[in-house]
């Protein structure tokens, strides 16, 4: 792939309602590699990503049966091919608030790498936007939430982007979805950072 001046790698990929390609690259957070692979999702108007490597495949919105005495963040399970996968609502695991007219039939679901859990998982996202590869030194850490214990932020990611012909910056949410998913005690207090557009 050639490098293109957003310090990223290549064209994002588009994701749909199909498995995710890994591609050549080896760009796994834990790789070594110089640069890393992420998939770039939205939850509200927020922009989030996760390391490719783990995740497993993306999928559309399925009929989720909900579980008794479970956490208001364990959406449920559904059956994906004949295999039980616990969804977990992202947006509730963060406290993220719901958009208005939001419903959870126009959701995503990303089903995260057999590695990540002892069971089969997803999270349900708003909508699943690409698969990029950024330069490692676009990863921003130094952060204070990045810096606590207890965070689920890995780090930021500047992406730029073009809106009405001039250039500006997109901040990605880099998490750790292994910690998220994992460990309650683990967090993300959105009211400590400044997301959304910046100029470039």
């Amino acid at each position: 792939m050639q490098p293109n001046t957003n310090g990223k790698t290549g064209n994002p990929l588009p994701v749909s309602a199909k498995r995710v390609s890994r591609g050549a690259v080896q760009g796994g957070l834990e790789s070594g590699s110089n640069t890393v692979q992420v998939v770039e999702f939205l939850l509200g108007k927020e922009h989030f990503a996760v390391d490719l490597f783990n995740v497993r495949e993306v999928v559309e919105y399925k009929t989720i049966t909900q579980l008794p005495d479970t956490p208001a963040y364990i959406k449920g399970i559904i059956d994906l091919r004949g295999e039980i996968t616990t969804i977990i609502d992202l947006k509730e695991r963060l406290n993220i608030t719901r958009q208005p007219g939001a419903t959870d039939e126009n959701s995503r679901i990303i089903v995260l790498d057999d590695s990540i859990t002892e069971s089969k998982t997803g999270i349900m996202v708003d909508n699943v936007s690409s698969v990029t590869t950024f330069d490692r030194s676009a990863v921003d850490t130094s952060t204070s939430m990045v810096e606590q214990n207890n965070s689920a932020i890995i780090g930021i990611i500047k992406k730029k982007i073009r809106i009405k012909d001039r250039d500006a910056h997109e901040l990605l949410i880099l998490i750790d979805i292994k910690r998220l998913v994992t460990d309650e005690s683990v967090k993300l207090d959105m009211t400590t950072l400044e997301t959304g557009e910046v100029a470039a």
